[in-house]
């Protein structure tokens, strides 16, 4: 079977995630418990270990916490926005944005490890590309499954 961008016999129009035009009000509903729950988890377990991190690198007990606090709670509020409004973004869109968020964490964790600027922002970009390929492909491969 080949792919065209047209509906055809063997193609149903695409009803993924896309932009919303300006002006469209989206049904009204609550969040689902993931939405708040993952970045909750995911902020906490950086924010403990960059305190980890941090205090076993020279850092005082007071800074760590501080940095620990501060990059779980920066972590918390991106993947929360990330999540709530995933459905805004088209799929290469969304799997950026996914792999910029955990890029820059693992990047910002290495950091903390000691590691110089360009090996950190290395290993940022390498991880968050990785991550951003995973996500394309799960995203492009739940969205199009049905297609098939």
């Amino acid at each position: 079977m080949t792919h065209s961008i047209m509906p055809g016999r063997h193609h149903r129009a695409h009803e993924g995630p896309g932009p919303v035009a300006r002006g469209t009000h989206l049904p009204a509903g609550h969040a689902s418990r993931s939405t708040w729950a993952v970045p909750v988890v995911g902020g906490i377990a950086l924010g403990v270990f960059a305190i980890f991190l941090a205090s076993n690198n020279g850092y005082s007990v007071a800074a760590a916490v501080l940095i620990g606090v501060v990059a779980g709670l920066i972590a918390m509020a991106a993947g929360y926005a990330l999540l709530r409004e995933r459905n805004t973004m088209i799929t290469e869109v969304r799997a950026a944005a996914f792999g910029a968020l955990f890029g820059g964490s693992m990047g910002f964790l290495h950091s903390l490890s000691g590691g110089t600027v360009l090996r950190s922002s290395g290993i940022g970009l390498l991880t968050g590309m990785a991550m951003g390929l995973a996500s394309y492909y799960v995203f492009y491969w739940h969205e199009h499954r049905a297609d098939v």
